[in-house]
């Protein structure tokens, strides 16, 4: 494929109009402003979220701030495979006309994992061309994340671009976001358009009915990383059982693994099995939440719970495991407590600060329903704690010297969910 049909913009001095006329999500911003930075921006994230649009759009900004078309190249290595140094020659024989080195220029590889050794031929690139400004994409995290923070230390910053959180889904679909003294008139409209975002975590599915939103999701996301993607990563033989429990943790969200009882039922080795999580959370399909245990509040490897990356990812029909795994996705949370039988869903943890969160399917709380979070409370010196539930109305109830926020769902996750961090 020549590389003129990846960057249009050489004849037109624009990109296509259809990408051009569709919204920039949050994180375009921060992008936009890194462009005069001497440093590599990653953009890493699941298939189908709006990573080689988000470069387009750059790429449209560039263009408009008087940037000469030529001096911005595109390549996918989704599309194509080829050694770096090779699309750079092409490039500046071809159309530059000179060396980059001698030249500002824009360069962005898009789904860049895809290149064997991509590090290291991107650090060799950076490095010898000082002028030119390096933008990545790439939907696989350990690749990126532990291979590329390692050898572009100093050199690179890295971003994720997320499924759509409730806020950006209202944006994008020219709903109004009130202020927060204002919920309480919104509170209405908001409940409604909750149940839509549900299952519209990608902004291609914004305006898509549910079956179409079904299909997309099957065809476009899951099954293009289970067959394509983790085998052309990883050389996976046994594609199957990665399947197996991608649909088993996406109609069974906030299900513990246990990783014998696993091997045992699918007739696999523990290993396998250990595996086939290990490419499903990498490729940004699940996410695994561990417990905290223990006086210094130490996570532990056992008894690891299981969720969709987003809600819009989820198989089942339960009401209980679908609100679970949508405030875990809006929050982030990489932890959970339990013992003997009481639990709480999600711990936030930073440094010093803890902060417990449990999520309720109902629209009324009664003291019965705080009281998991009152003996972690207790049992670790933490004084606050949140219950996001289906109500209308927010209020604090307090015990034993303890605060507990019970919050509705949509102030917790347009409002409340900011003052965690």
């Amino acid at each position: 494929m020549e590389i003129t049909e990846f960057n249009p913009w050489w004849e037109t001095g624009a990109i296509d109009k259809e990408i051009s006329s569709l919204k920039r999500r949050e994180l375009f911003k921060e992008l936009k402003k890194n462009l005069q930075k001497r440093q590599m921006d990653v953009i890493i994230g699941l298939r189908r979220v709006g990573k080689t649009v988000m470069m387009h759009h750059l790429i449209e900004h560039l263009l408009t701030s008087g940037v000469k078309p030529e001096e911005i190249l595109y390549f996918s290595f989704d599309v194509e495979k080829r050694e770096i140094d090779r699309i750079i020659k092409e490039y500046e024989e071809k159309v530059l006309k000179e060396r980059i080195r001698n030249k500002r220029v824009y360069l962005f590889f898009d789904e860049v994992q895809k290149l064997e050794d991509w590090e290291n031929k991107v650090k060799v690139l950076y490095d010898l061309n000082p002028k030119a400004k390096i933008i990545l994409s790439g939907s696989s995290s350990l690749n990126l994340m532990k291979q590329g923070r390692e050898s572009l230390a100093g050199r690179a910053r890295f971003h994720h671009l997320n499924p759509l959180s409730f806020r950006e889904f209202l944006i994008l679909k020219d709903e109004k976001v009130p202020e927060e003294e204002r919920f309480y008139i919104h509170r209405k409209r908001l409940e409604l358009l909750i149940n839509q975002f549900i299952p519209r975590g990608f902004p291609e599915t914004i305006e898509m009915k549910e079956k179409e939103i079904d299909e997309y999701v099957k065809e476009l996301v899951v099954e293009r990383i289970i067959y394509r993607d983790i085998p052309e990563s990883f050389r996976v033989e046994d594609v199957e059982i990665v399947k197996v429990l991608a649909d088993y943790i996406f109609e069974n969200p906030g299900v513990i693994l246990n990783i014998d009882a696993l091997s045992k039922d699918l007739g696999r080795h523990k290993k396998t099995v250990r595996n086939a999580l290990n490419y499903l959370e990498i490729s940004f399909l699940i996410k695994r939440v561990s417990n905290l245990r223990g006086s210094f509040l130490a996570a532990s490897r056992k008894n690891r719970k299981a969720y969709p990356l987003h809600s819009s990812l989820v198989m089942s029909k339960d009401e209980d495991r679908i609100l679970e795994a949508l405030v875990r996705s809006e929050i982030e949370a990489r932890y959970y407590w339990r013992k003997d039988k009481k639990e709480v869903d999600f711990i936030l943890k930073d440094n010093e600060k803890i902060v417990p969160v449990e999520v309720k399917n109902k629209e009324r709380i009664d003291r019965r329903d705080i009281g998991p979070l009152l003996k972690f409370s207790s049992l670790f010196g933490i004084d606050r704690g949140y219950i996001v539930y289906r109500g209308d109305e927010e209020e604090i109830l307090h015990m034993d010297n303890n605060r507990v926020k019970v919050v509705p769902l949509t102030r917790f996750l347009l409002f409340e969910k900011n003052k965690l961090k």
